[in-house]
């Protein structure tokens, strides 16, 4: 009871923090950024509630007050629970030989930043240069947080070696003199965006912690970085972002506020980084754990940034317990979205870590929180309890998972049909990832790049990039509407989802406009606004999908339906359409066959330039050739077009067959397979129909047989 109380004080009163202070005038509605460099000496020290410094302060001994403020930090450092970890997680897994290799290369003033080469910065480092092409200077914008300042401090805890901690006393004090904070914020300013001055409030405390015996880290110095962290802090007070940035920026206000909690500001710091966080807890995350950017990438960050604050105010002893359980939550989705490999889809903008780091965060999220499936998961079934569930939906995210088992070889069909989310969202209204018996063969394209100039961005944002559906060429364009640019918690569902023993189905629509793509709606823009597209999935379970797009329009248009293959799949045409996606040696295989051949023409691009299609991307600024295979159909108003995506692990696919029937108020089809034959049924009404030689009952429904036309299950579903 106590814990909660305490938390609870911790929330209200941030809430009530600046409402409070700007009654005082302490603040104004608009305020000025005042750096503590501009403060005479007196007055700086008189910043610390520390009765001896303080003491010393009144009687004019400012250099004893120095002397005392320092050795109180000689104390405090040793004392620290723990050093809080930097945001490159990678760094913590180099070798010595790896951390000295990339340190010494600091030393020469050469630097590897977001996925760029390396970049020599010469003698004088100017802290605004932007090397590369992107007008964001994302680049500098990541010098500029100072992660490889932890590198330095690694290197150092390692090895002793004062050339680590001479170069970093160096460049923090040219960066310092050199960056004044501004008087208000400016996000274009790519040396104090609020979310970098956030991440440099963690690698700053790293930093302090690691270097302060050196004695290269003079008294000056030290006197020097305070006064940076105490602007570090008072500008992530008075300024605010949002969305996932907002997350950093408080986090890094609250390990300002708790590992220097000497500051008499200190205590307003950590009111107001929780109360934001509390906050950011019920605007940015949906009630099944989905974070409102919609983006694996994003999640993992956000889930991070969470954890991060989690695990600060764990060691500090300070109760969250909101956060707590909504951490849960988000693990939840992450541990059921996983593919069978245990990597991850890539929503949205985001770009992932390494497959190793993220299993290792699964488990240890299931250590935590006691959860023996995400063990499982984690550790790729060697360990923990095997999840209940294989199908899983998440209707607030509109991100639907079909999948056989839990098995490496399992079949897995990603459905995403949730909402644009924000900035960061790509136009992919109901694409699809297919994985099977080890193999990734249908994925989303990837990122590539975040620069806006870069055609290549519009192809991997666009639906272009995805495996959906383009009219008469073009792109969806959720992006045009304001609403889409503001994400916030939005409850689902986004589709009609059902998962039974036998099958899985879902179904969801689009209806906001295609149009050539751009970032932003040009004024001459005319998107088509009267295509309507409808794409239903029904999983035979374990074997095999039929995507249906119904396509409702009120005049002719061209429509093509996209599949994405992996970079390593080679993609062979065969009769009546059919394509055949495997890996180099064959198998296994994953066929694609449509209902009516005659009706579609079949075509495939890879490593195209003009117009861009047929690449991939799996990290920052890496692109390669994969093949786009595209179904074709076009002068018809209304039509329908149903693919079966049947995944074997040898040559079974060959004599697979889709075809259509006749169904009285909905879409039948027979799959015709070596084991016999299955009859199918949708519709978006309930009632008894004849299928075939059968009668079925209900919207979704099924009749498998054998060889010989025996029944040996049958399926139905219709919605109460």
């Amino acid at each position: 009871m106590a814990m909660t109380a305490t938390y609870r004080w911790f929330v209200q009163a941030g809430r009530q923090v600046r409402k409070l202070i700007r009654r005082s005038g302490f603040i104004s509605r608009s305020p000025r950024m005042v750096s503590a460099l501009t403060l005479p000496e007196e007055r700086f020290l008189a910043q610390f509630d520390l009765r001896e410094v303080s003491a010393l302060v009144r009687q004019g001994r400012i250099q004893a007050a120095r002397s005392a403020l320092l050795a109180h930090y000689e104390r405090q450092v040793a004392r620290w629970p723990a050093l809080p970890r930097t945001y490159s997680s990678a760094l913590y897994t180099l070798s010595r030989e790896e951390l000295v290799t990339r340190a010494e290369a600091i030393l020469a003033h050469r630097f590897t930043l977001e996925g760029w080469p390396e970049v020599e910065l010469g003698r004088r480092v100017d802290w605004r240069y932007n090397p590369t092409p992107d007008p964001r200077a994302r680049w500098t914008r990541e010098l500029n947080r100072h992660t490889w300042w932890v590198l330095l401090a690694l290197a150092y805890a390692q090895t002793g070696d004062e050339r680590f901690a001479r170069a970093f006393v160096t460049f923090m004090r040219d960066w310092v003199a050199k960056n004044p904070p501004p008087e208000q914020k400016d996000e274009e300013d790519p040396v104090w965006t609020l979310m970098g001055v956030g991440m440099r409030c963690v690698n700053w405390t790293i930093a302090f912690g690691t270097f302060y015996r050196s004695p290269a880290f003079t008294e000056e110095a030290k006197l020097t970085m305070l006064r940076s962290i105490y602007d570090h802090a008072r500008f992530l007070y008075l300024f605010q972002t949002s969305r996932n940035h907002l997350l950093r920026e408080s986090n890094g206000l609250a390990h300002i506020s708790l590992y220097f909690p000497e500051f008499k500001e200190a205590r307003l710091w950590r009111q107001a980084a929780l109360a934001r966080l509390d906050e950011a807890l019920t605007k940015q995350v949906n009630q099944d754990g989905s974070h409102i950017e919609m983006s694996t990438g994003y999640q993992w960050l956000v889930v991070d940034e969470f954890q991060r604050t989690h695990d600060l105010l764990r060691l500090h002893q300070i109760p969250f317990p909101r956060l707590t359980r909504r951490l849960e939550r988000m693990y939840h989705l992450l541990a059921y979205l996983i593919r069978p490999d245990g990597t991850y889809p890539q929503l949205n903008d985001g770009f992932l870590d390494s497959r190793e780091v993220l299993l290792a965060r699964l488990r240890q999220a299931g250590e935590r929180f006691g959860r023996g499936d995400f063990v499982y998961i984690g550790t790729q079934g060697k360990q923990g309890t095997l999840p209940k569930e294989a199908s899983v939906e998440f209707p607030d995210a509109g991100l639907y998972v079909m999948r056989s088992d839990w098995t490496p070889e399992a079949r897995y069909l990603l459905f995403d049909a949730g909402p644009y989310g924000g900035p960061h969202g790509h136009e992919d209204k109901l694409s699809i990832e297919v994985f099977a018996y080890g193999t990734p063969f249908i994925v989303d394209t990837g990122v590539y790049t975040y620069n806006d100039t870069d055609p290549f961005r519009l192809y991997f944002v666009g639906s272009q990039g995805h495996n959906t559906v383009l009219v008469d060429g073009q792109s969806q364009v959720r992006r045009w509407r304001a609403e889409s640019l503001r994400p916030r918690p939005a409850p689902g569902p986004y589709a009609t989802w059902v998962s039974r023993p036998a099958f899985d189905y879902v179904v969801a629509t689009y209806r906001d406009g295609y149009a050539p793509f751009r970032l932003t709606r040009p004024k001459e823009a005319s998107p088509v606004e009267d295509v309507v597209h409808t794409r239903h999935i029904l999983f035979v379970k374990p074997d095999y999908w039929v995507v249906v797009d119904e396509l409702q329009a009120a005049g002719p248009h061209r429509y093509q339906v996209l599949f994405h293959a992996a970079p390593h799949i080679r993609v062979r045409c065969g009769p009546d359409g059919r394509v055949i996606l495997s890996p180099p040696s064959g198998t296994p295989a994953l066929y694609l066959i449509p209902a009516e051949p005659h009706a579609v023409t079949v075509g495939q691009q890879a490593g195209s330039e003009e117009p861009i299609q047929g690449w991939y991307s799996d990290r920052r600024h890496h692109k390669v050739p994969a093949t786009t295979v595209i179904y074709e159909r076009e002068g018809r108003t209304s039509t329908t077009i149903a693919t079966l995506l049947y995944p074997c692990r040898d040559g079974t696919g060959e004599g697979v067959t889709l075809e259509p029937l006749s169904g009285e108020g909905g879409l039948a089809f027979v799959v015709t397979t070596a084991r016999g034959r299955d009859y199918l049924f949708l519709s978006r009404e309930a009632g008894v129909r004849q299928v075939g030689p059968y009668k079925v009952e209900g919207m979704v429904a099924g009749v498998r047989t054998d060889g010989k036309g025996k029944v040996l299950t049958r399926f139905s579903w219709e919605a109460r």
